[in-house]
């Protein structure tokens, strides 16, 4: 899977223990690999536009989230990860 782009890590805004936010621009299917966690519990995805997105979602397994969403069109997102060192 191709890696998505970090436009911004949000830690030094939100360094709270068990949560990593970073904002990214995402083609459907690409990841984002954790920089903070080993392990992820869960992940909110939230689109930064004004657009209803169907079939817009986050998975998750391990370190590594996968974002899908329909249509090929690059778009930035920004995901709420909680998790464990």
């Amino acid at each position: 899977m191709a890696a998505a782009t970090i436009l911004q890590d949000i830690r030094e805004y939100c360094n709270l223990p068990g949560i990593e936010v970073v904002r990214l621009e995402v083609s459907d299917g690409e990841t984002y690999v954790s920089r903070k966690f080993s392990a992820i519990f869960g992940v909110v995805p939230g689109l930064n536009s004004d657009n209803d997105l169907a079939g817009f979602n986050a998975t998750f397994s391990g370190k590594t989230v996968t974002v899908n969403h329909t249509g090929s069109a690059d778009r930035v997102v920004t995901l709420l990860i909680f998790g464990v060192k």
